[in-house]
């Protein structure tokens, strides 16, 4: 199984797996959608796509999660230590008068009480230093997780998996759009593919930048060729050859999302390239909005 792993290629940047989606943008939509026709068709819309930005981020906020949990968990136990350390302290000396075979004046027991809140003063300062020392290491463990092929696994499949949702929610917004003015359309037939029917309702110009536009067109050709192709290049993509670059390894690899990386002619999905298709649906979704609510 490694050998398949080493055929394929992930981002190993941490930063790489932070979210995309965009709350205040999405706030701003819904606003300005609500109580139109549009409103169910973008709730629809974020609700996906946040959902989609959830498996997105789901490696980093797995780490940060467990991060949390680490250095809540040492902080948790000085609290502990020290809303208890004067019982602790009582019974320390306590069971050490108890234990001795002489007996200890008032003023001795005094000084051994005195004694051991001097210990466990000490022992909750090296603790506290030792939980500034010892904080979770992000970055090492991210890279011994980037290192694991079923890690690598996961990735490989939800970064493919995330660039196609983002297209089929964006496909069925549109869809639901032109139900706005069609409550019974439907996109099987020829007659009744998105090209067509969507310029007829709400204008050529929209119609070529939210559907025939060469982003979108891009956008869906690679859609395709992850569903139904095993996500080879295809002789569809090759209008778009000069968004494609082959490589053998990371190094010669291209992380930038208007780029895609070829290996072995199999399209390698990253998330710069999931958080790119992001900005251009956006964009569009945007235009919707502003022309047809």
């Amino acid at each position: 199984m490694d050998k398949i792993i080493d055929n394929a290629i992930i981002d190993p940047y941490f930063s790489s797996y932070e979210k995309f989606f965009d709350h205040d943008w999405a706030a701003t939509i819904l606003a300005a959608v609500k109580d139109s026709t549009l409103e169910n068709a973008v709730n629809g819309l974020m609700v996906a796509w946040r959902s989609t930005n959830g498996a997105h981020i789901l490696p980093s906020h797995m780490v940060e999660s467990l991060r949390r949990y680490a250095e809540s968990k040492m902080e948790a136990s000085l609290h502990s230590r020290e809303r208890y350390s004067e019982l602790v302290i009582e019974v320390i000396a306590g069971t050490l008068v108890d234990r001795m075979q002489c007996e200890l004046t008032h003023e001795q027991t005094r000084s051994l009480k005195l004694a051991v809140a001097e210990i466990e003063g000490e022992v909750r300062k090296s603790m506290k230093s030792n939980q500034q020392r010892g904080q979770f290491d992000v970055a090492q463990y991210w890279e011994s997780l980037v290192n694991h092929s079923e890690f690598r696994f996961s990735i490989l499949g939800t970064q493919r998996i995330n660039y196609g949702a983002l297209f089929f929610a964006y496909e069925d917004f549109i869809a639901n759009v032109i139900r706005t003015k069609d409550f019974a359309y439907t996109s099987k037939g020829a007659n009744n593919q998105i090209d067509k029917v969507f310029p007829k309702h709400f204008g050529t110009s929209l119609g070529n930048l939210c559907w025939n536009d060469d982003e979108v067109q891009l956008a869906k050709l690679v859609r395709n060729a992850l569903v139904h192709n095993g996500g080879r290049f295809g002789e569809d993509l090759e209008k778009f050859r000069s968004r494609f670059v082959t490589v053998t390894q990371l190094d010669n690899a291209l992380l930038c999302g208007e780029k895609f990386n070829l290996v072995n002619n199999k399209i390698q999905i990253m998330p710069d390239n999931t958080r790119y298709l992001f900005c251009v649906l956006k964009e569009r979704v945007t235009r919707i909005v502003d022309e047809v609510k």
